[in-house]
């Protein structure tokens, strides 16, 4: 799981530090300024400024290149007006032609070549403006669509949260993909969880049920409770490999500087997604955490049920595959984008109007699971035997 999933998920948000919608520059401003960008910070990185000598360099490409020239455009304003024509009065060839000139021109201003690498592109005049553009949109511009959020959207929760961060000022620091990156990275690691309890605790009770062990212990009122005894050793083994698994698992993309966020707040808009709870990155992870022991104890528990009902391993498989695919497909759908207006569990089903439903359905498949395999338990102090 590690080399196939988790690894590459890591590796994706090392590159989103750098190489993501606002660059490095997200990033440096956390590292000069904290979790929060106060307005004198704002102004103190003066984005207008980063913005007009990128300006400067791009008329300097302008005017030392002969595509420009020929079509007589002098600086980038020109290149701007240029690159956004009516299209309405070209054929097809003719728009064909025209967007491989505006091509050509833009390789020129982002430096484009068979052998440029990534950092060179993202450091490239026309895609650093490009990043900053979006870093303004976000810290200086955030204002029209959290509007359009509070007075159009019909989910309760995201127009309260719109609200809030406008009150905030959208100022927390977060990196922009920490969250959905790491709740992506965390959904790999509560189904491969859930999918190792049920893969250790089934065979160990069907194995005593084709044994027939059972029927020795039905001799004693001891041997009576001893599925209790069994039910909370799943129980605790569960939550002990979980949570093993969740520090095995979380200690590399913390250490990789994801933790450097863990005191900052998440309430935070980018326009493409919203985080809808004022709370740290260290909390969400370890809710996070949570969400992933719950399913593991509520997936262990229903691989106990079912393996105290199979005579074999074939029957034992028969049926817990498609409760650990269904178990699991609960899992992927809470954990994934969790917390935010994203979440498929929050948007698709309870459309908005619970605060944090991934949440519930978690601990609702734990509890359901816990009270159907004790009261499996108890029932099997006074069964027949045949």
């Amino acid at each position: 799981m590690w080399f196939a999933f988790l690894s590459e998920a890591l590796r994706s948000y090392d590159s989103l530090t750098t190489h993501g919608i606002f660059g490095s520059y997200q990033k440096e401003m956390f590292e000069r300024y904290g979790g929060t960008l106060e307005p004198e910070e704002l102004a103190d990185y003066d984005i207008p400024g980063k913005k007009t000598a990128i300006f400067s360099e791009m008329d300097a490409i302008i005017a030392n290149e002969a595509i420009f020239a020929e079509y007589k455009i002098r600086n980038y304003s020109e290149f701007q007006v240029f690159s956004n024509p009516d299209y309405g009065n070209m054929n097809e060839t003719e728009r064909k032609s025209f967007s491989e000139t505006v091509s050509q021109m833009r390789n020129k201003l982002s430096r484009s070549s068979d052998s440029q690498t990534l950092d060179e592109w993202y450091d490239s005049p026309l895609i650093r403006l490009q990043t900053l553009t979006a870093l303004e949109r976000t810290y200086v511009g955030y204002e029209p669509s959290l509007r359009s959020y509070i007075d159009r959207d019909s989910r309760p929760v995201v127009v309260r949260a719109a609200e809030q961060i406008l009150h905030m000022r959208n100022a927390n620091l977060i990196s922009y993909d920490l969250c959905r990156t790491f709740s992506l990275y965390a959904a790999v690691v509560v189904v491969f969880s859930a999918v190792a309890v049920i893969l250790f605790v089934a065979p160990l009770l069907t194995t005593d049920r084709m044994q027939k062990i059972n029927l020795i212990q039905y001799s004693s009122a001891t041997g009576r409770r001893i599925l209790g005894i069994q039910l909370a050793a799943t129980a605790v083994s569960a939550f002990v490999l979980s949570f093993l698994l969740i520090v095995a698992a979380y200690a590399p993309f913390l250490l990789s500087g994801a933790g450097d966020y863990w005191n900052v707040p998440i309430l935070s808009f980018t326009g493409f997604d919203m985080l809808l709870y004022n709370i740290t990155f260290g909390q969400y992870a370890s809710i996070l955490a949570g969400m992933t022991l719950a399913l593991s104890i509520g997936a262990g528990c229903f691989a106990f049920i079912l393996a105290r009902f199979s005579t074999n391993m074939v029957t034992m498989l028969i049926k817990t595959v498609p409760v650990g695919i269904a178990v699991a497909g609960i899992a992927g759908l809470s954990v994934n984008m969790a917390l935010s207006y994203n979440n498929v569990v929050f948007s698709a089903i309870f459309r908005g109007r619970w605060d944090a439903p991934e949440i519930l359905a978690c601990a609702f498949v734990a509890v359901v699971g816990m009270c159907a395999a004790a009261v499996v338990a108890m029932r099997e102090k006074r069964v027949e035997v045949s």
